[in-house]
This record gives C-alpha cells, structure tokens and sequence, in this order.
C-alpha cells in the first residue's frame, strides 16, 4: 500500500469512526466533513534531499463541515487555501485563512481542528507534505 492509499485509508477511519470505509454504514454514517484527492506523490530529486518525497492532496471540505480529530504530521505541511476560507487549531492557538492564503505546519505540532467557516460554500485547499521515508504523514492522538 503506498503512501496516498494509506492516507485514504486513515481519513475513511477517522470520519467514519468505523475500522475502514467499508466498516461504515452509509445510511447512518455521518457525511464526512471532507474529501481527499491525491495530486501527486513524487521523490524528491535533489541528491540532498535523498530519502524524502513531496505528497500533495487536495482538501475539499463541505459547507459547515468540522473535523476536531486531534494530530499531527511527522513531515512538514504547506497548505494553499484555493477557495473560501477555513479555520485550523494549531498548538492551542485558532487561526482563519481565505483563498490565496497559505500556511506552514510544522512537524510534529498538534493539529485539532480543521473546519469550513462557511456553512454554504464548499472551502477548498492544496496541502503539501515534505516527508522522510519511514515517517508517518498522519499521527492520531488521543481525544482532549
């Protein structure tokens, strides 16, 4: 399973609370807050950057849609706001960034909320993830 499959596998669990995507029943299922697009997954190629690649996703997240799940990234993330505008929580402090916006996660810091401020426009965003082979992109960590 490469990277992009695994990243598609942790969010079906996180969103569905389920053990994966198929676990879930749809009819009670609540809608995912957001979806996930792989738009590229490609090694790094200078030769001092050996051992890391650039994963990049795009984010789309429904109106009003909220994630609060706890983690964090063993790799740096870069992450454009392409349309509308969203919240995230990082270390403690709640920030708001609007399309053409762009911010920096960095390794390791405790991310606990994702959410639309729109509840009528889809928000939409491209993140960008540095990451060393054998790091997990995705950490979960237990509920505040």
């Amino acid at each position: 399973m490469n990277i992009v499959q695994k990243l598609f596998a942790m969010t079906a669990i996180i969103v569905s609370g389920a053990g994966s995507a198929h676990d879930a029943d749809k009819s009670s299922s609540p809608a995912a807050p957001f979806t996930i697009t792989p738009v590229l997954q490609q090694p790094m190629s200078d030769p001092g950057l050996a051992g890391y690649q650039v994963l990049a996703v795009r984010l789309d997240l429904v109106p009003g849609g909220t994630d609060p799940t706890p983690h964090r990234h063993d790799a740096d993330l870069f992450v454009y706001v392409l349309q509308g505008s969203i919240e995230v929580e990082l270390a403690g402090k709640k920030s708001v960034f609007s399309a053409g916006q762009m911010f920096h996660e960095p390794q390791n810091v405790v991310h606990s909320l994702l959410r639309n401020t729109s509840s009528t426009a889809t928000a939409a965003a491209l993140a960008v993830f540095v990451l060393k082979d054998g790091r997990q992109y995705f950490v979960p960590l237990s509920a505040k």
